[in-house]
This record gives structure tokens, sequence and C-alpha cells, in this order.
């Protein structure tokens, strides 16, 4: 096989992803996840699976801040637990 230059992969490549999605659309499979997945095959959503993805990954990022949020919640509760078991000793 000869090797292909950075446009002939490109191309390669561009066509693949626009085949995978349009399987699993006609599938009836997810295509939204799979681009939450594979970042290339964002290209080859429609306008509507667009907009969805970045509503899912705004649902993503606000999931991420919150789980965040508790952790540092946890930290302060800890925290605290040991000030006060240190000052109930003395």
């Amino acid at each position: 096989m000869s090797k292909l230059n950075a446009e002939e992969r490109k191309a390669r490549d561009n066509e693949r992803f626009s085949q995978r999605v349009d399987e699993r659309r006609t599938k009836g499979e997810d295509v939204v996840a799979y681009a939450l997945a594979n970042k290339k095959a964002y290209k080859f959503l429609t306008k509507d699976e667009k907009f969805e993805l970045k509503q899912r990954q705004i649902a993503l990022q606000n999931e991420v801040q919150l789980t965040e949020q508790e952790k540092q919640k946890l930290r302060d509760e800890q925290e605290l637990e040991k000030v006060q078991a240190a000052f109930t000793e003395q």
C-alpha cells in the first residue's frame, strides 16, 4: 500500500467518519452520543443533532461542576469534624 499524503489521509478519515455516522443514523442509534465520544464525528451531524450535542455538553459540564462542588463540600465537612474533634479533646 502506498503512503498517503496528509490531504488523502484527511479525506479518507472524513469518509470513514461520514459512513460511520450514516450507519448509526440508519440503525437508529444515538449519533449524538457517538459524536460526544468521538469529536471528529461532529461535522457530520445535522443541524438539530449539533444543537442536541451542545445541550448535552452543557448538561455534562454542569454535572461535573456539581460533583466537584459535592467533593469540596465533603472535604470541608471532614475538615470541620477534625477540628471539632481536636477541640473537644483539649
